[in-house]
């Protein structure tokens, strides 16, 4: 029998697994009982089943899989809607997600690009409910045309994801044929020679509206506000659903996605320069060759049966998988310290690749129960995710010289490209495999009173092999390893109050784990990380559910954490590796958060939220000084009736508190002595207002104006790293003209 990892409160682990059994033995009754002709009503997978002009959903899936309102969600979520997407003029999900509430958009470089929620990276990605466990240093900017929403949920999301941070999950809900024929297209011409162009088409297609079908395509080229930078973006999406009965849906798709950029960035604008002082370089600053390239290019199909099983239930098979090629080489200047003769500075080089083919399942049945007078909602299910990589060996050299940035003042990204010899062979290959098995329900225990529960017990197991070839590529040997933890279970449990019918009181504590390739004084594997959060908080829906408001107060922590240990020496495990212990606990998170998504009225939708967040590690001392404590987000779009209804009008504004990081700074003799010292890097607070507006010429073409960072405010996005900045874009123009029948 495998062991349990240890989790912070055992109380919900048991309650969780105690429910899980009655559950599951009543959820058979309920279906043992279902007549085989009696009708079912599927899950609505058609996205018109929402109000398609509003800023919120009733009903969101991402934190539970239950079919749960937002209001009796134990959960902070933010809902970004395809109204809002397109008001604003959100394309990539750097954008997207720079508009949610909570989440910090930390840019490293020109392609590397985190989300910060609740103090750790967002690693955990979704697509219609289905893992997405690409990973690496890079990951896809997805394009948001394929999406009819994006809901981010903060906080550990173990119950659905799995392995990861406490920090939150990001589902992408696919658009979907809907019963009447649609169809249009868009194009958009903006500063520095962005342009792009969309389609959009779909409807029945054949035995009546049983079989319908759905296309996106998007292209779009562009350079950037920095030098030498190109972006070609190919994006194309198609799915077909069919009814095969009247309780049957079968549903499959591919989506293509191929960001392949030019002139990217390595890391960041060098700060200082070797005076001591601040360099002072332009925002437009790229120290790349031109050729320096970090293409993607990621295939995915998929395949999802539903059936109706009776009394509402249905049962669901989803499978996907997905296809990921890289390979590109960088040559970028960010190391050193600009001297004013246009020396001193010297460029990071590197080539890589990489091929990953990600495949996932998942079987569950789900729908409503009477118990005790009461009805109730349960589902429950298993899944697998396994992901392989392999990386193709490269080899490259190149002389001192060439590293050399001659003159960083009149750089023009023209250097010689980088000798690279790419074999047939591999250097190495690794492989993920998560299988779990899950349940959660709704419990009405009275009236106004609402529990949430689940449990997810499930394995996480890595493995690699490390090729050792010759010139020849004959393999000399092979380095394997991997590992493996226990079986881990992790609970969830929300209670929900409603104080009013529009009004509901909650607490909740989530769960999520964590595997580290650490190993103890007796060569045994340290137990997972465990990351919990408990968050308690209002949740009012107005309006007929038109308008979601939300407040929220949350803490979490980290157990597990390995530390050292200093019982034995250095390097006294078999393979010379040092021995750690599983005593410390980790970092802590505190804070609080306010959101309002929605509308107010027919013509007016908003979107807002503030967050404060503070993160200290077991000394007290405070942790990610580049992720602001506080930010403030406010967009709100507005079309007038009458004799202006064919006008909107919109806008935005963010604000976020300082950020800093320490840096190594040149000394005043640095160029006789070659010393630095520590000093911050920071950015004050910051304030950026955005602006559109629309006008509609006839039911089927329009026009919109969108305008970002409207005042053009410098600023840095991330500080410190390497010693160096990453600037803000600046004000950014976009013209988009949009037809549809």
């Amino acid at each position: 029998m495998p062991t349990l990892s240890p989790v912070p409160s055992p109380r919900p682990a048991r309650l969780a697994a105690a429910l899980a059994t009655a559950l599951l033995l009543q959820a058979s009754t309920v279906l043992a009982q279902s007549a085989p002709g009696q009708a079912a009503t599927l899950d609505t997978v058609n996205v018109v089943a929402e109000d398609s002009d509003s800023y919120t959903v009733k009903h969101a899936r991402t934190a539970t899989r239950l079919d749960l309102s937002l209001r009796h969600t134990p959960q902070s979520v933010t809902v970004l809607t395809r109204q809002q997407l397109d008001d604003m003029g959100l394309y990539a999900l750097s954008d997207v997600m720079g508009q949610v509430t909570g989440v910090h958009v930390s840019v490293t470089d020109s392609e590397r690009i985190n989300y910060v929620s609740r103090g750790y990276n967002i690693t955990n990605f979704q697509v219609d409910g289905m893992l997405n466990t690409f990973g690496g240093y890079i990951k896809t900017n997805t394009d948001s045309a394929l999406y009819e929403r994006i809901e981010v949920v903060r906080g550990a999301t173990g119950l659905t994801t799995g392995a990861g941070d406490p920090s939150g999950s990001v589902n992408y809900v696919r658009k979907r044929p809907s019963d009447q024929f649609a169809m249009s297209a868009g194009m958009t011409l903006g500063r520095w020679g962005n342009h792009r162009l969309e389609a959009d088409i779909g409807g029945p297609v054949a035995l009546d509206g049983r079989i319908r079908a759905r296309f996106v395509a998007a292209k779009q080229q562009s350079d950037s506000f920095r030098d030498v930078y190109r972006l070609d973006k190919d994006v194309f999406y198609g799915i077909v659903q069919a009814d095969l009965g009247d309780r049957t849906l079968l549903e499959a798709g591919y989506e293509y996605q191929s960001p392949e950029t030019s002139g990217v960035t390595w890391g960041v604008v060098p700060y200082w320069g070797a005076d001591g002082k601040p360099a002072g370089l332009p925002r437009s600053t790229n120290l790349s060759a031109r050729w320096s390239q970090w293409p993607i290019v990621e295939k995915t199909a998929f395949a999802r049966l539903e059936q109706g099983l009776g009394r509402d239930w249905t049962l669901k098979a989803s499978y996907t998988r997905s296809k990921r090629d890289t390979q590109g080489e960088v040559w970028y200047g960010a190391s050193g310290y600009p001297r004013a003769d246009g020396s001193g500075v010297g460029a990071f080089i590197g080539a890589f690749g990489e091929r990953g083919d990600m495949q996932v399942f998942d079987l569950n049945a789900g729908g409503p129960f009477r118990l005790f007078g009461r009805e109730h909602e349960l589902v429950f299910g298993v899944g697998q995710s396994l992901r392989k990589g392999e990386v193709p060996a490269a080899d490259f050299d190149y002389a001192d010289s060439y590293a050399q940035v001659p003159d960083w003042r009149h750089w023009t990204g023209d250097v010689a490209p980088l000798q690279i010899v790419r074999h047939p062979w591999l250097s190495s290959r690794d492989e993920l495999k998560q299988r779990a098995a899950y349940v959660a329900a709704r419990l009405q225990l009275a009236d106004p009173l609402l529990a949430v529960l689940g449990a997810r017990y499930g394995s996480w197991e890595t493995r690699s092999w490390s090729y050792q070839r010759g010139a020849d590529g004959t393999l000399l040997g092979t380095t394997r390893g991997g590992y493996a933890p226990d079986d881990t279970l992790t609970p969830y449990a929300g209670l929900i109050y409603d104080v009013t019918r529009s009004l509901s009181a909650y607490v909740s504590y989530t769960d999520i784990f964590q595997p580290q390739n650490y190993r103890d004084k007796h060569n045994a594997y340290l137990e997972p990380v465990v990351g919990d959060m408990w968050e308690a908080g209002l949740k009012a829906e107005l309006l007929d559910g038109r308008l979601n408001l939300s407040a929220a107060l949350f803490e979490g922590e980290k157990d597990n954490v390995a530390e050292l240990d200093d019982s034995v020496p250095e390097g006294s495990l078999p393979d010379g590796a040092s021995a750690y212990r599983s005593t410390g606990k980790g970092n802590k998170v505190k804070g609080w958060e306010a959101e309002a998504q929605g509308s107010l009225g027919a013509h007016w939708n908003l979107s807002a939220g503030y967050a404060h967040t503070v993160i200290r590690n077991r000394l007290g001392e405070r942790q990610n000084t580049t992720t602001p404590v506080d930010t403030f987000r406010l967009n709100s779009a507005w079309r007038p009736g009458g004799a202006w209804s064919r006008l909107s009008l919109g806008g935005g504004l963010t604000w976020q508190s300082g950020i800093w990081r320490l840096g190594n700074r040149p000394a005043d003799d640095y160029l006789s002595s070659g010393k630095t010292y520590k000093s911050r890097i920071s950015q004050d607070a910051v304030v950026l207002l955005n602006a559109f507006a629309g006008y509609r010429f006839s039911d089927n073409l329009s026009a919109q104006l969108n305008i970002t960072n409207l005042l053009d405010k410098k600023y840095y996005n991330n500080v410190g790293f390497y010693d160096g900045v990453n600037w803000g874009e600046p004000r950014n123009v976009r013209l988009s003209l949009r037809w549809k029948l």
